[in-house]
């Protein structure tokens, strides 16, 4: 098949990640075109097969005071793409993020059009939800991380969606014991970092030896920073920003957290699963879905520091747990596989 698979940016995140990954695993049996509408450069690996087609002149992303900035990048997206399916003739246009998917749905050519939910819809606004829905009502095929998501939706975009999990790999196993706690997403309020640095704080109380590692970029970088001043926990709490091979980074880790406050699929979590680590979660919407009776990790309210730093307590203190939790989430993340996973997304498009 001729596949042309279109997102926003390349740069460092969820859906960006599952983008790469998809997009290279299809190239090893199809013509695999990938369209960021971003000039910025991926910090996640892409096999050479796949062709990338960078429309940055359109960046769908930027903030600008220019009158009507975002309206003519959207007419200029509009017709670059247009011009682009009806000269390419893809079988397939599969988009990844709202814009993009808006895009898919109303330009010019392209075969078929599948679309996909990359987060909790209704946990970004009315508006976002209202957005998808006009989207995803123009597709062919919409994927789905959860039904919990998809049951979200009216029934007309139910029935032509599908649910298939995030294909996970990592670099490297997880090598042994630390004082060092991580965690990784992109510094926006969805992530509540700000819930994990306090909640460390308490832990801290009663744990001096443990370190807290923030790994990734975003609008809060600076207001993480003053909270971590403010709660005196310089040299303690570090934001270290993206790295290139984060899985190296966090392998000898004693434990991954989670804070975030909603989810569609948390690729970060899964990922550290699959390394051994043992995990602490927020229980966001979905999370029940994903986990289940799996025991695979350790969950807590979603927005309760004290609980979170409870949970963190009960890992440290408690290492035979602590080693049993991490080998049921190695066995529970083979389930998302890309062996296992990819040849459910070749059969939907």
């Amino acid at each position: 098949m001729k596949i042309l698979i279109l997102i926003s940016s390349l740069e460092g995140g969820g859906a960006e990640r599952i983008a790469s990954r998809v997009a290279s695993a299809l190239a090893e049996r199809n013509e695999v075109h990938i369209m960021p509408f971003s000039f910025a450069s991926s910090p996640y690996p892409i096999s050479d097969k796949v062709h990338i087609d960078n429309a940055g002149l359109f960046d769908l992303r930027k903030k600008s005071l220019l009158p009507f900035r975002f309206l003519i990048s959207v007419i200029f997206g509009y017709f670059y793409l247009s011009f682009i399916r009806l000269r390419f003739r893809p079988d397939v246009t599969l988009s990844f993020l709202i814009k993009p998917s808006l895009l898919n749905a109303f330009a010019l050519g392209g075969g078929r059009k599948v679309m996909s939910e990359r987060n909790n819809p209704r946990k970004k606004g009315e508006r976002h939800f209202c957005m998808a829905c006009l989207a995803y009502r123009h597709a062919d095929k919409v994927i789905f991380q959860s039904d919990t998501v998809r049951n979200m939706f009216p029934e007309e975009i139910r029935r032509k969606g599908v649910v298939i999990p995030n294909p996970v790999e990592v670099s490297c196993k997880a090598s042994g014991d630390s004082h060092k706690i991580v965690a990784s997403g992109r510094l926006r309020p969805q992530k509540n970092f700000a819930l994990l640095i306090k909640a460390f704080s308490y832990f801290l109380e009663s744990h001096p030896d443990h370190t807290l590692h923030i790994y990734g970029k975003g609008p809060l970088e600076e207001e993480l920073r003053r909270l971590v001043s403010e709660l005196s926990l310089d040299g303690k709490v570090f934001i270290e920003g993206y790295v290139d091979r984060i899985h190296e980074a966090i392998r000898d880790a004693e434990m991954f957290v989670l804070s975030s406050d909603f989810e569609g699929m948390p690729n970060a979590l899964l990922e550290a699963m699959m390394m051994g680590l043992p995990c602490v979660t927020t229980a966001f919407e979905g999370a029940e879905e994903l986990f289940g009776d799996s025991e695979s990790c350790l969950m807590v309210p979603a927005g309760d520091e004290m609980a979170l730093a409870g949970a963190m307590s009960k890992l440290d203190e408690e290492p035979l747990f602590r080693e049993s939790l991490a080998r049921r989430a190695r066995e529970f993340s083979n389930r998302f596989s890309m062996e296992k996973v990819i040849p459910l997304w070749e059969k939907e498009l």
